[in-house]
């Protein structure tokens, strides 16, 4: 059976506690500024590290969302290629590139259609003369985000 300890003494500090407590000097006001200098310091570092996984966590799940609903109804590859087009026909456009799957669908398009499959359905990259637009639906998605 354990032994009986009085409450009075049960609610004694510890050994080591008491010793703490019955310190001296308190701490030096120096010391108390470092620790709260610290503390902002942790405190603003953990707050750009929160935005910075708020942002890519809103973005993944808005691509989970819209992968999800363009699974049900397909992107209209041909609007999101022939936009990107009329934005961009003073720089001399190549070639529009799209996923395998979807090069059927720009049958008929004005500039050659290559199949790439790096890309994912429902992106479009315009490939110009100096240089390539990506129109991929990450992108999009990202300028929608950075709008609102």
């Amino acid at each position: 059976m354990d032994e009986f300890v009085p409450l009075d003494a049960y609610l004694q500090a510890p050994e080591c506690a008491r010793e703490v407590l019955a310190a001296p000097e308190p701490p030096q006001p120096e010391f108390v500024r470092e620790v709260l200098h610290e503390a902002r310091r942790f405190r603003a570092a953990l707050a750009d590290a929160l935005d910075a996984a708020r942002d890519r966590l809103v973005r993944d799940l808005a691509s989970d969302v819209l992968a999800r609903e363009l699974a049900c109804a397909p992107a209209d590859v041909e609007r999101i290629a022939r936009r990107t087009l009329e934005r961009y026909t003073d720089d001399e456009p190549l070639h529009v590139r799209v996923h395998p799957d979807e090069v059927a669908l720009l049958a008929g398009f004005e500039l050659p259609v290559v199949a790439d499959a790096r890309l994912r359905r429902g992106d479009v990259t315009l490939t110009l003369r100096y240089g390539t637009i990506d129109a991929s639906l990450g992108v999009r998605l990202a300028h929608v985000l950075q709008s609102a």
